[in-house]
């Protein structure tokens, strides 16, 4: 398990626009929602754009697993391939949008913030998809920003039809375990700064959220050729 070096990046850049703009614990839900949504944006869209690239050259070893595609000329195989990753990164994109939906759903109940009729109990539900997401986009770039530096790599995996399923991996499983240490966090913050505990408590999950020791690929790489 290593810490990521680019996570000091990220977590130094958000963490002084939190500072200096003052962001509260509820802004700090919200632009960790707008992470993880764009981190998985990006995960799909990268794929995408990969495996249509890459689809004449990668012919061979395709062949080898769908013995099928192999009487498909390069063109024909290559419009199949355009066919069937558009529609698989539709899919994708649909269930992350949908999923990301539940959860502000959930935001909007136990972390209601400003514009309501946007990111109140009664707004987001009311409001489409897209507009929230801009207004977040505006606020709270830096937060996006952090995560697709911090993780740069993961867009350049060999694999692209893995990767359309790594933030089920990453950042949705890192969301889950920032919503668990959150009321800790706040109470032991609170217990120290009282009244000012919250850029505390935000600090805290940001380093949580971008110095979280992760497997790197070399380390799954190696665990395996260890298991052989």
């Amino acid at each position: 398990m290593r810490i990521n070096p680019y996570g000091f990046i990220g977590f130094g850049l958000t963490s002084a626009f939190a500072l200096t703009q003052e962001w509260s614990l509820p802004e700090f839900c919200w632009s960790t929602w707008l992470a993880g949504l764009v981190y998985a944006w990006a995960c799909v869209f990268t794929a995408l754009i990969q495996i249509i690239l890459t689809a004449r050259s990668e012919k061979p070893s395709y062949d080898r697993r769908l013995p099928l595609l192999q009487f498909l000329s390069p063109n024909a195989f290559l419009a199949v391939m355009i066919a069937f990753s558009v529609t698989t990164g539709f899919v994708a994109f649909q269930i992350y949008n949908y999923l990301f939906g539940f959860y502000g759903l959930f935001l909007s109940v136990f972390s209601e913030m400003a514009p309501l009729s946007l990111f109140g109990r009664n707004g987001f539900i009311n409001s489409d998809f897209f507009t929230p997401v801009m207004y977040l986009v505006d606020r709270f770039w830096p937060m996006a920003a952090g995560v697709l530096v911090t993780n740069w790599r993961d867009f350049f995996q060999k694999n692209p039809w893995k990767r359309m399923a790594l933030p089920f991996h990453k950042e949705i499983l890192r969301i889950h375990l920032m919503i668990v240490a959150m009321p800790f966090f706040s109470l032991m913050a609170w217990a120290i700064l009282k009244d000012t505990y919250q850029p505390a408590t935000i600090l805290l999950l940001m380093g949580l959220f971008y110095l979280l020791p992760q497997k790197t690929p070399e380390d799954s790489s190696e665990s395996k050729k260890e298991a052989l």
